[in-house]
């Protein structure tokens, strides 16, 4: 990949066993700089340098993380980085914010931000710390840019974009199908946020308007083992299947040979997930919440139902097995959003434009656009 921007020594920090965080290094990586990630986590598939900072895992995370700051701030001498970027506030931007390195990025995840400064007084304050340490702030969604905003940041620091996907690899195809369907596709974390619970609830109806279904559960999480039990419990196991962690690059693949992608989380930002459903052609029903919101118009490009209603969610996913037309215009329009809205390599240039900028900067170079 050519690049128009300089060359800087970039730190990541970050958990490494992320896709997301996976992506962003090989797309620093790739456009010239020097990427160092530096992670409490091991990350076996990870593009460029990792240097993984051991702590006892025992440990609780608001304690453990801090903890690894001496010696996060240790290799960082050694790296002698131009600009710091910290991905998901709790913990790898409490990390930054006590590093002390300037300019540094915080790129926020979503629940980061939407969720967990509502737990406590102590998730509060520590957000709003963390914020107000950061030098810029990248978000994802407009939804999270205003909640970003209510929590302090301003406006001129927050930098609104979605990663977007990789049209290379998610894109549609004309390959034929295997089964008569239709094929469900849930892909999102096997944790209580994404409601889980309530596809499986709705399929039994699916499957009474629609014999021939199929659901496959994509994922990994904590309530994997209660979700297995509750998919026996339906009486049709035999229809439900559990694939675990599909690897990124097969993902593409296994997107394609379904026809509905089903994600009823019960917050988010933008979802990833969404948009590479999106891109390859794959009917969205998603949950009613404004994240969705910005991307699905319901009855056009896919469906929108509330959260924890698996009467409306069965509902939604026979009736777009039923309507071929819907499903078609969707795919059509989709894919003009993705490649308008959700192209990565274009995306990210807002991350390529703003680390320029500050290098710039930092170099004592006026002026700077």
């Amino acid at each position: 990949m050519t690049s128009d921007f300089r060359a800087a020594r970039i730190l990541l920090l970050g958990d490494a066993e992320q896709i997301h965080l996976e992506r962003w290094a090989r797309y620093l990586g790739d456009i010239g700089h020097t990427v160092l990630t530096i992670s409490l986590e091991k990350g076996s598939h990870f593009a460029g340098e990792v240097l993984k900072i051991g702590t006892p895992s025992w440990l609780p995370p608001f304690i453990r993380y801090p903890l690894s700051v001496p010696a996060v701030r240790r290799e960082a001498q050694r790296f002698r980085p131009d600009i710091v970027n910290a991905h998901f506030l709790p913990n790898y931007g409490m990390i930054a914010a006590l590093l002390g390195y300037t300019p540094w990025v915080l790129s926020t995840w979503g629940s980061d931000i939407m969720l967990l400064p509502q737990r406590s007084a102590f998730h509060a304050w520590r957000t709003r710390y963390v914020i107000g340490k950061a030098s810029h702030i990248t978000s994802d969604a407009d939804v999270m840019t205003r909640r970003l905003a209510e929590l302090g940041a301003p406006a001129d620091r927050i930098h609104t974009f979605p990663y977007g996907v990789d049209r290379s690899l998610f894109h549609r195809t004309d390959e034929p199908r295997t089964t008569d369907g239709p094929r469900i596709l849930s892909n999102r974390k096997l944790e209580s946020l994404y409601s889980i619970d309530t596809l499986l609830t709705a399929f039994p109806r699916v499957r009474s308007e629609a014999p021939e279904a199929e659901l496959t559960i994509a994922g990994k999480g904590s309530m994997e083992g209660e979700l297995k039990r509750q998919a026996e419990q339906t009486g049709e196991g035999k229809t439900i299947r559990f694939a675990g962690l599909v690897p990124h690059i097969e993902l593409p693949a296994r997107l394609r040979q379904h026809d509905i992608f089903v994600s009823v989380s019960l917050s988010d930002t933008t979802s990833v997930s969404l948009l590479e459903a999106m891109a390859c052609g794959v009917f969205p029903i998603v949950s009613d919440i404004p994240a969705n919101r910005e991307w699905i118009r319901d009855g056009e490009n896919g469906y929108l139902v509330p959260t924890q209603d698996p009467g409306a969610l069965a509902h939604a996913i026979a009736r777009a097995w039923k309507n071929v037309n819907v499903r078609r215009d969707a795919a059509d329009a989709n894919e003009e959003i993705i490649r308008s809205r959700a192209d990565w390599t274009e995306n990210m240039r807002a991350v390529a434009e703003l680390f320029d900028r500050l290098l710039c900067e930092s170099d004592g170079v006026k002026p700077c656009s």
